[in-house]
């Protein structure tokens, strides 16, 4: 007694030995996205990124008022100063990387593209 069982969408694994046990019948398990927008890999990433800016935008205002701080009680004491230094060029470069977070994850689709895959 062999049944032909329809796939029409995706299967869950869990739903399997379900479908293969004796005397079952044709079900269908099918998945939905909770946004709708992520459709690939790219889409999915964007939107993360976009999620880690809105908590990462405020971290850098604080982590600059940190190095303001960080400044101003040094009162020309020069490691401090460096130290200061060091912390304003670190979030120079936070944020820098953070704004152009999607400007980077667009080149490397592009470059995945450019390559074939």
């Amino acid at each position: 007694m062999n049944q032909q069982i329809p796939l029409r969408n995706k299967i869950s694994l869990f739903a399997l030995p379900l479908l293969l046990t004796r005397g079952a019948s044709a079900a269908v398990v099918t998945f939905t996205t909770p946004t709708p927008k992520v459709g690939t890999l790219y889409d999915f990433v964007v939107e993360v990124l976009k999620i880690v800016i809105k908590i990462g935008i405020p971290v850098v205002v604080i982590l600059f008022i940190w190095t303001g701080y960080l400044f101003v009680t040094a009162q020309g004491d020069t490691t401090q100063l460096q130290t200061a230094k060091k912390a304003f060029f670190g979030s120079v470069i936070g944020a820098t990387i953070l704004l152009c977070a999607v400007l980077i994850a667009t080149i490397i689709k592009a470059t995945i593209g450019e390559l074939g895959g």
